[in-house]
């Protein structure tokens, strides 16, 4: 070990000699352990030309290691009453397991083998394409998620990997060979490059060394550095689709994930379009019935953010909601917030965290994705009075930057209305 210090109470971070960190948060009232194997790099930093393999590599883990088959892989952490699974999103990949609290070596034994030596047989590869590719005509078929992956694609100007859909391509997935996985994994698999946290029922002292164990040095992965920051574009886009619903997005430049920015934004993001008290639930759902689904939310990236506007209307009311989007926005910018309203969003927020909490897999995703991107891990408390302590002058000065409709990268995907104007020019 190199070095281990307190996060706050409860909670640790050490880092192992090959580089690996390590992070436990001690949960004493639980009796299950939630561990997970961060590893720096998703979708974002694919290679152009094959975009869906780090999705790819990540379905292979499961297909069988050096020390281990697939089947033995399912039986072990079954035997202990746990689950396994895994995610791919846009700057990381997830390997976790939830499981019983005595059985924390086994879990650890379960990830290191599976992030560190999986095998990547032919055969295994030739029936995961065929899981892959129904993956991709699940999503096809899910309009929601369709038409998220198409706003996506066009926020930013010139495009940008994080625009790309996680899944990947058909063509990407039918063409792709075991030297691909294999030289992908390499590079992206490395100690340095991994974080391990563990939450639950155990004792910061018990995980560190059986890591260290488990994640030796290994052959230094050569994972490309991002992409520099893009640059969000703006102005309208029609997409049309075959769809019962036509799905408006509505989006302006954020803070990244480290940005003390992020504190007012999410309050100014409760107060417009999470939950039933917002804004626009009220404006779009509750006083003029035009959606069933409406809701904002700000994504933080290492270096950029993003706050997105979301409603599922009826076509011919597609562009009188994405004017009601904008007329909210413009009244924010113009009246500002209340007190009563920032009141409201504070206690909305602190109670999700507290919420979150009761569970350790979400308290695992909130350490390694804190590490990832480079945020500031704040204890629960610590959170909270951050939160509560924004001022006015905080929201003042979030409204000023981040409230700019003529900014406003927006989306309509859905099928021709007589009702929705044409397209502007996207920049």
């Amino acid at each position: 070990m190199v070095t281990a210090h307190t996060l706050y109470d409860g909670a640790s971070m050490t880092v192992l000699a090959s580089g690996m960190r390590v992070l436990v948060e001690e949960v004493p009232s639980s009796r299950s352990i939630s561990a997970g194997i961060w590893i720096g790099g998703g979708s974002r930093s694919d290679p152009v030309d094959r975009p869906g393999l780090s999705h790819a590599v990540e379905h292979l883990l499961f297909k069988g290691t050096s020390q281990r088959s697939a089947d033995a892989i399912a039986c072990e952490i079954e035997d202990v009453g746990g689950h396994l699974n895994a995610a791919t999103g846009r700057e990381s990949t997830l390997v976790y397991a939830e499981a019983p609290a005595e059985s924390l070596v086994t879990v650890l034994d379960l990830l290191a083998d599976l992030a560190r030596n999986p095998k990547f047989p032919a055969g295994a590869l030739d029936l995961e394409r065929g899981v892959l590719l129904e993956e991709i005509r699940n999503r096809d078929d899910d309009p929601e998620q369709c038409a998220y992956d198409l706003f996506a694609n066009g926020l930013w100007d010139p495009p940008h990997a994080l625009g790309r859909s996680v899944l990947g391509t058909r063509e990407m997935v039918e063409t792709l060979t075991c030297g691909e996985i294999k030289k992908r994994h390499r590079g992206q698999y490395t100690p340095s490059n991994m974080v391990l946290a563990v939450c639950g029922s155990t004792r910061a002292k018990d995980v560190p060394s059986p890591a260290e164990e488990r994640f030796v040095d290994g052959e230094e992965g050569s994972e490309p550095p991002p992409e520099a920051p893009p640059t969000m574009g703006f102005g309208e886009r029609v997409h049309r689709r075959n769809t019962a619903q036509s799905h408006v997005y509505v989006a302006l430049p954020g803070p990244s994930a480290g940005d003390d920015d992020r504190f007012p934004l999410e309050i100014l993001n409760s107060i417009l379009g999470d939950g039933l008290s917002s804004r626009l639930f009220r404006a779009i759902r509750e006083e003029r019935g035009l959606a069933y689904a409406v809701s904002s939310a700000v994504t933080h990236y290492s270096d950029v953010g993003v706050w997105t506007f979301y409603a599922g209307v009826a076509p011919e009311n597609a562009w009188t909601v994405r004017g009601l989007v904008l007329e909210e926005l413009e009244r924010l910018r113009r009246e500002g917030v209340t007190a009563d309203e920032v009141d409201r969003a504070k206690s909305k927020l602190r109670g999700h965290l507290i919420l979150s909490l009761e569970s350790n897999g979400s308290r695992m995703i909130r350490l390694g994705t804190a590490v990832l991107s480079g945020r500031e891990i704040l204890s629960p408390d610590a959170l909270i009075a951050r939160v509560e302590g924004v001022s006015s002058d905080e929201l003042d000065d979030a409204i000023a930057r981040y409230v700019r409709t003529e900014a406003a990268n927006i989306a309509e995907v859905g099928p021709d209305a007589p009702a929705v104007a044409a397209s502007g020019a996207h920049r």
